[in-house]
């Protein structure tokens, strides 16, 4: 079913710590939540297309994004 979540991928290190979290979903769709030694990444894409932010920090990198994209789809803003 190409419309559901298809994967959930979730790595630990050898102390058992959570280093990234991944899920696959919809048709062709992707979205990583991965830590890169002290700063965590979120990765957003569609097959092989897509970025990669720094979400380590408020008011940076993926906050900064996710308020780029709020103003410029106001209709898709959720509270």
């Amino acid at each position: 079913m190409r419309e559901s979540i298809r994967e959930l991928d979730v790595k630990k290190d050898e102390a058992g710590n959570i280093t990234s979290v991944g899920i696959v979903f919809g048709p062709h769709y992707f979205v990583e939540v991965k830590q890169e030694g002290s700063r965590v990444k979120f990765v957003l894409g569609a097959t092989h297309h897509g970025f990669e932010v720094d979400a380590s920090e408020i008011g940076q990198g993926l906050e900064e994004m996710i308020y780029a994209i709020r103003e410029k789809f106001p209709e898709t803003a959720i509270d």
